[in-house]
């Protein structure tokens, strides 16, 4: 990877499926004022292009219809538009429309001034995304200028195996793009409290599993679920860690923050030389 990478994390509340032109020109303008700060890397949460699902009758077709983009669509085209003119790299989230009709997969992009670099598909889905979502069937670090970037959608950094994965193709930059949930107003999903605390602790001991840097954004604020899931509320505690477990920036619950830090490649090594995991490993 580079010596030396500025970062930015953009904890925010993207707004629901309706509001995909706000959610891309706040996007824009996030790119072009943290490029401007010399942040090379500006990564926002699960979703932040389309919003998710409204569930409730009819809801999968309205989805496909109205809130699900192309990988060559206008729409990832005017973020690699702003990443080029802000001279640096994005991570977006959105409903992707696959190839096949009626397919909808939970991705999320990197996009740098030369265009479009990769694309990872969420692999694990909780809950009700598995009504709506198409789960991936394979696990890829992307090449970039700034190294070797992997990406995990929300519920996949809950899985170790997912990482080991990113590991063994030379991950050095992992980056959360989330959008976990505190609760809603029909169940939400997991207990509170205690996914509060793991989550905080997850960048953490991800970046000193994996001997990387962790990139954590995840989405704050609520959201209409639909009528059948009612409104649900996002948990915040973006995080960037350091691959010796130092804690580089952290935002808090429930508000919108920019969190911003500079990755230096001598953590890195200094992770890497004084503990041997990826190659002290034996399975």
């Amino acid at each position: 990877m580079k010596a030396n990478t500025a970062v930015s994390v953009v904890q925010h509340a993207p707004g629901d499926m309706g509001q995909m032109e706000a959610n891309l020109v706040y996007i824009e303008q996030r790119l072009e004022e943290e490029g401007q700060r010399g942040s090379e890397l500006v990564v926002f949460p699960e979703m932040g292009i389309t919003s998710f699902f409204r569930h409730e009758p009819g809801g999968y077709e309205r989805y496909w219809r109205e809130a699900t983009i192309e990988l060559d669509g206008p729409e990832l085209g005017r973020v690699a538009d702003a990443a080029r003119a802000a001279n640096t790299h994005a991570v977006v989230g959105f409903a992707e429309r696959a190839d096949t009709t009626g397919v909808i997969y939970n991705s999320a992009a990197l996009i740098g001034p030369d265009g479009l670099l990769g694309v990872t598909r969420k692999v694990h889905l909780p809950g009700l995304e598995k009504l709506y979502y198409t789960p991936a069937d394979s696990i890829e670090v992307i090449d970039s200028p700034l190294g070797r970037i992997g990406i995990a959608i929300c519920y996949d950094v809950m899985f170790p195996e997912y990482f080991r994965a990113l590991s063994d193709q030379g991950a050095e930059i992992i980056v959360f793009c989330s959008s976990t949930w505190r609760g809603g107003a029909k169940g939400g999903v997991g207990i509170e409290h205690v996914k509060r605390d793991y989550w905080a602790a997850l960048p953490m001991v991800t970046a000193i599993q994996n001997q990387a840097f962790v990139v954590g954004c995840n989405a704050c604020g609520s959201l209409d679920m639909g009528s059948q899931a009612g409104v649900w509320e996002r948990l915040g505690l973006s995080q960037i860690v350091a691959p010796t477990g130092q804690i580089l920036a952290t935002a808090g619950e429930r508000d919108s923050e920019i969190l911003r830090a500079e990755l230096d490649r001598e953590d890195l090594i200094a992770a890497r030389t004084s503990y041997r995991f990826l190659t002290d490993r034996l399975l």
